[in-house]
């Protein structure tokens, strides 16, 4: 069927902070829990449905069918387990997201444009400033740290650490690959060339290198 309506928005909405990692957990929420859970439901119903009709001697065997709740609840039980990590993790990162992004709007008062959650193919740039000073690309973490004390993080120019060891995904390469790629956007939409050396990135890690998170 044809649309015969449209939006009468010229453009998308900007995107939110961390909403790429909040639709990512929320697809998480429901693969990994509410669809297991249902289905766990679903059969723990028929299961019980069977027992009623074998105390009312209507002969059906409600055997089969609560083995099979059985396995869709250890199932269900599985799936919800393993990605319990997982959505902890998420619900991490978008709060830390969301706290950057919330500290980065007090730049729009010093005259710099703020956006959040850039789209690129098959990434995000989680903040992007635009401003001033020039264009920077920002990318946040949000690490956990001990129950006591505190996680020091360490950046040398090339390698950054947090609590003496190197994260699995190295934000320092990730900060240049998403500066790369916004240098080559801006160079195909505006013509003009803008620095991706990284060099104000490590100057903001410099001057923080002995910080406590």
């Amino acid at each position: 069927m044809l649309e015969t309506k449209r939006s009468p928005l010229k453009d998308k909405p900007l995107r939110l902070p961390g909403q790429s990692v909040a639709e990512e957990r929320e697809d998480l929420l429901e693969n990994a829990v509410l669809q297991p859970m249902m289905l766990a439901a679903f059969m723990i119903l028929i299961a019980l449905l069977d027992w009623w009709r074998d105390l009312m001697q209507l002969k059906p065997n409600p055997v089969i069918s609560t083995i099979a709740a059985v396995v869709a609840l250890g199932y269900a039980a599985s799936r919800i387990y393993r990605s319990r990590m997982r959505l902890r993790n998420l619900r991490q990162a978008l709060d830390g997201e969301r706290a950057v992004g919330q500290y980065l709007e007090r730049l729009r008062e010093a005259g710099y444009h703020v956006f959040h959650d850039v789209v690129g193919t098959g990434f995000n740039i989680d903040h992007v400033l635009i401003g001033p000073a020039g264009v920077y690309t920002i990318e946040t973490k949000t690490w956990s740290k001990p129950v006591k004390g505190g996680a020091r993080v360490v950046f040398d120019g090339a390698e950054l650490k947090v609590g003496g060891f190197e994260p699995d995904r190295s934000p320092v390469v990730q900060a240049k690959a998403q500066a790369g790629w916004m240098k080559s956007m801006l160079l195909e939409s505006t013509g003009r060339r803008f620095d991706s050396s990284g060099d104000c990135f490590s100057r903001l890690v410099r001057g923080k290198r002995d910080g406590q998170l």
